[in-house]
């Protein structure tokens, strides 16, 4: 009877989730694209923070990376790890995703997509018969309307198609707090570029004006208020006037007195220094790679450079890895093959360090000469496939064999 009755209870409850209506995370998702007022008094979203050079080239630079990096599908056999050019999805990650974009265009736009908005989403095509995938297609972000959780799974729902389950959406999001969708940069970062956008237009107001935005006229003398309208109108169209000769005239015992703060005293230029560090901070890069170089030294270029790849780009790029690794493998095909960008390949243009890596990765045996060689697109050359071995990291059965061999 105790169960009837619990039973009972809990019924109207099942059934009222039951009829629940999906959840979805439209409203936070999209927060700050279409704009926002910040307390600076401009609108940002992710059109007007890119006028600031600093986001403009935040963006690029990331973006720019992962999109250059090498991609492929691998296949572990054992110990062994293979690329496997056969594999479909390798000339889908590594050259053509689909028939309109390059591997470069399509991972760099993604990334604008995610850093920008927070979300970076393609759908996944497959063929109708095989399932085999064949393209990997761009959501404009405009174009994507909403995710829903509905009955316990993701749905996308995106302009021109039927709703689709997660498995066939790639979906890189960045800052979340549910790790469901990523939450735009600009969210948070508003209040802080906004005063960056009022800083800008403050400057190009000066400049226009030659400084002198306002001020107010002295006269000895009185003046009625019907003339004093006429002189403040007259020296308003004057001064607002622009080009590079605009004179004005004043009466005899008058004089113009500016009381607006020049560039120097709003200090603009201490203030772009600070806008750009700010911007470095909210997009988690280097400010030499933003191109402020005001404390750069070599050495300390070289150690961000580093930070950079294992900092700003790694990250990225390990949820690229684990997405392509879900959404790209059946069941089967995940206790074999992986997806790898290889970051690596950051320090190809820094001669020096790459000198370094290849002669620690030989001299120490985890690379043979010709892997390096491999590396450089050289061919491989006879008698530099085994690794060495430093003669002070041999262990004795090998140093036995070698007593052997040569019969000492």
């Amino acid at each position: 009877m105790g169960n009837l009755v619990l039973r009972a209870l809990q019924s109207p409850l099942i059934a009222q989730k039951r009829n629940a209506q999906p959840t979805s995370y439209l409203n936070e998702m999209f927060s700050f694209i279409n704009g926002g007022l910040t307390t600076s008094g401009e609108v940002v979203n992710y059109k007007s923070a890119l006028s600031l050079s600093a986001v403009y080239n935040a963006v690029d630079q990331i973006s720019n990376d992962i999109a250059k990096l090498p991609k492929g599908i691998y296949r572990k056999e054992g110990d062994n790890r293979f690329r496997d050019l056969l594999h479909p999805c390798d000339y889908l990650i590594s050259k053509r995703p689909n028939r309109f974009m390059t591997q470069f265009s399509f991972h760099k736009a993604l990334m604008v997509h995610a850093l920008l908005l927070g979300n970076g989403v393609a759908v996944i095509k497959r063929d109708e018969y095989t399932g085999v995938e064949t393209a990997l297609e761009l959501v404009k972000p405009a174009d994507l309307l909403d995710i829903k959780k509905v009955n316990g799974d993701l749905t996308y729902y995106i302009k021109g198609m039927k709703p689709l389950n997660s498995e066939d959406v790639m979906h890189i999001p960045g800052f979340s707090f549910n790790g469901i969708y990523g939450i735009g940069v600009f969210k948070y970062a508003a209040n802080n570029m906004g005063a960056a956008l009022a800083a800008e237009r403050f400057a190009d107001d000066n400049f226009k004006s030659k400084g002198l935005l306002a001020g107010i006229i002295k006269s000895k003398n009185g003046i009625k208020k019907e003339a004093k309208e006429a002189l403040s109108n007259a020296m308003e169209a004057r001064l607002s006037k622009g080009g590079t000769h605009n004179i004005g005239f004043l009466d005899e015992d008058m004089d113009f007195m500016s009381i607006t703060a020049n560039a120097q005293e709003a200090s603009l230029i201490d203030w772009k220094k600070i806008s750009i560090e700010d911007v470095a901070r909210w997009f988690n890069i280097a400010p030499h790679k933003i191109k402020q170089l005001e404390n750069a030294t070599y050495s300390n270029i070289e150690q961000q450079s580093l930070e950079h790849g294992s900092d700003t780009i790694m990250p990225w790029a390990k949820r690229i890895e684990e997405e392509y690794d879900y959404k790209l493998f059946t069941e089967e095909e995940r206790a074999t093959h992986y997806t790898k960008i290889n970051t690596n390949a950051l320090i190809r243009t820094d001669i020096k360090t790459k000198g370094e890596y290849y002669s620690r990765a030989v001299n120490f045996g985890w690379k043979t000469r010709n892997e390096v060689r491999h590396l450089e697109e050289d061919n491989s050359i006879d008698g530099l496939d085994s690794p060495l071995t430093p003669a002070n990291t041999k262990t004795l059965e090998e140093i036995n064999k070698e007593f052997a061999e040569n019969g000492s």
